[in-house]
């Protein structure tokens, strides 16, 4: 079931402007142009073994970026910078957020980053009468001065006593209506809250939001479940319900024929030669790699890495069908994929080095220290049941199956790694749901950063062959073909993915659907033509460039419920921050929304 996009077209807003819509817009700081920290078109990755960092193109003094604990004093001025702000506006803005209420009582403080720009983002849950409205929430922007500088959220006016009056449906009718619709067992405890929730019709609803698990027993191409019901908590109509546990999806149509009668089969790990270093590894995907690991007291190695943040580790899952109770990966001398090492060793080494690639990639490009800006821990589990082909994030960890060896081998390619991943980082930061068009471009995110992931690689392993397929590596490996599950470049190529708004309403599954966000980075950063528009972007603006734009978008600019007119805004105003609101940056992004049907 979709969200649909019940608001006017967004428009650019400053604090001293207007606020007359239902959606607050994407902010406009008014700062000008700003250089960016990172690597640049430009910019070279230092053929090393050790992780050296690469030399920005503009140096510049800056305040470390990251999150800052709510309690810290320096999060609790930018949070009460941000409540005085929206307690002094008025009209829609004051009416929508806190209707005869102070604004404390409205939000709830839910995190605060510093950026690379020294600019500070607030972010806030929305709340009504002390109840929680899912999905929706405020950013607060401030610039380098300190002073609030733009907002970012919904500011729909939601009628009283939708939080405070009695409801006739408790807690446990919800859970036992939502049970019925799962209708499996679950893995986790469930989960109950009260909310407030806007449906589809643009109303809002007195309801409840049940979260049931089921990992275990998956079979085949079965998916993976973390399903969210939200139930009328006076009617009991399920409002809607939706699965935040994607997984790798299987398209219904492809191109490239089908793999009936092919022979199972598990790729030969890729030849390519050591860059630089100690890279002895062998890997299925991308050639000799280095891993980071770990010496155990009795001499063996495993595969653990105490060097990048709080720690890489991967796991085999024992073909069980959840990673209840995985076990060390080991090998005896430290060389890992040799001819004489465990044939099921191999998945574990692309999973751990695209895991290791994944953190670097979002430390060096991102200039961010793991998923939660803290250096979280990346935890890969190989090996999840048996011939299961689908890769997922579960919420705190990575799942890899081994493929069936017709429709695919291992999931455990570069752009799979990071994909999943990403999915992590979307949840840390943006929280997009898995429905709808914040569905597609939560879809997308993942996408896009694994697509990042591989070019990154690529630049420092020779054996990585960046494209902009997703997963082809792994896909169909008894073909021999090149086919992939996704296309960036052409997204229709698969014969079930859209290119174009114009065709959404004929594809709003999300991985379809993810077709329309693919496809505008692509143009933004390669150049080139949509299929279905002709409009062409030339001369793109590099990979380096739009996925700084994208990220920064996902992580500071986007809300739970953003939709792809909204992203548009969101990357617009990324591309503002890091280059200036007249830049060549800009109006890339610009075209290239406008050349996929986002405008």
């Amino acid at each position: 079931m979709q969200i649909s996009n019940r608001t006017q077209k967004a428009s650019v807003a400053t604090p001293s402007s207007t606020l007359a819509s239902r959606e607050l817009p994407v902010s406009s700081p008014t700062s000008q142009a700003r250089n960016v920290t990172g690597f640049e078109s430009a910019s070279s990755f230092a053929p090393t073994s050790k992780r050296t960092a690469v030399a920005l193109t503009a140096q510049q003094a800056a305040p470390t970026p990251g999150p800052l604990a709510l309690n810290s004093p320096r999060a609790q001025t930018a949070i009460q910078k941000s409540l005085d702000f929206l307690q002094q506006q008025t009209g829609s803005l004051a009416r929508g957020v806190a209707p005869g209420a102070g604004i404390s009582q409205a939000v709830t403080p839910r995190s605060v980053e510093r950026d690379a720009l020294g600019m500070t983002h607030v972010r806030l849950d929305r709340t009504h009468e002390g109840v929680k409205v899912f999905g929706e929430q405020l950013v607060s922007h401030l610039d380098a001065q300190g002073k609030v500088s733009g907002l970012t959220g919904n500011v729909s006016t939601i009628p009283a006593g939708l939080g405070s009056q009695p409801v006739k449906l408790t807690a446990d009718d919800a859970l036992a209506l939502a049970r019925k619709d799962f209708a499996g067992r679950t893995d986790r405890a469930p989960t109950a809250e009260r909310v407030v929730f806007q449906g589809k019709d643009g109303n809002y609803h007195s309801a409840f939001h049940v979260e049931l698990t089921h990992t275990k027993g998956l079979q085949g191409d079965e998916r993976p479940r973390r399903m969210n019901y939200l139930v009328d908590a006076n009617s009991g109509e399920m409002l809607t319900s939706f699965n935040q546990m994607g997984g790798i999806e299987l398209p219904q149509a492809r191109a490239g024929g089908s793999t009936a009668g092919a022979t199972p089969t598990t790729p030969a790990p890729v030849p390519g030669k050591p860059v630089t270093g100690k890279a002895d590894d062998t890997s299925l995907y991308s050639g000799k790699v280095e891993l980071s690991t770990t010496k155990n007291a009795d001499g063996t190695f495993s595969l653990e890495d105490a060097s990048r943040g709080k720690g890489v580790v991967t796991l085999d899952a024992q073909n069980k069908e959840q990673a209840s109770r995985p076990v060390k990966i080991t090998d005896k001398n430290d060389v890992w994929g040799e001819s004489t090492d465990p044939t099921r060793n191999r998945a574990a080494v692309d999973a751990h080095y695209g895991a290791q690639m994944t953190y670097d990639f979002m430390k060096d490009v991102l200039g961010r220290d793991s998923l939660d800006g803290k250096g979280e821990k990346l935890v890969s589990n190989v090996h999840i049941s048996n011939n299961f082909v689908n890769a997922y994030w579960d919420g705190t960890q990575m799942n890899y199956g081994d493929g069936d060896g017709k429709t695919a081998g291992p999931l455990t390619t570069l752009d799979i790694a990071g994909h999943e991943i990403a999915h992590g980082l979307t949840e840390r930061t943006a929280g997009l749901i898995y429905e709808g068009e914040s569905g597609g471009l939560n879809e997308a995110m993942s996408d896009i950063i694994g697509s990042g992931v591989e070019w990154y690689a690529s630049r420092k392993n020779k054996a990585v062959e960046f494209d902009w397929k997703v997963g082809e590596d792994a896909w169909t490996p008894a073909n021999g073909n090149g086919d992939a599950l996704r296309y960036m470049d052409d997204p229709t190529k698969d014969g079930y993915s859209v290119d174009n708004y114009k065709n959404y309403p004929k594809q709003t599954e999300v991985h379809g659907s993810s077709g329309i966000a693919n496809n505008a980075f692509y143009l933004l950063a390669n150049g080139g033509k949509n299929r279905t528009s002709g409009l062409e972007v030339k001369d793109g603006i590099g990979m380096e460039k739009g996925l700084k734009v994208f990220s920064r978008a996902l992580e500071h600019y986007m809300t739970p419920r953003t939709t792809f007119a909204q992203a548009r805004q969101a990357t617009v105003q990324a591309a503002t921050d890091l280059y200036g609101a007249n830049s060549a940056e800009v109006k890339k992004v610009q075209e290239s929304w406008t050349a996929v049907g986002v405008s």
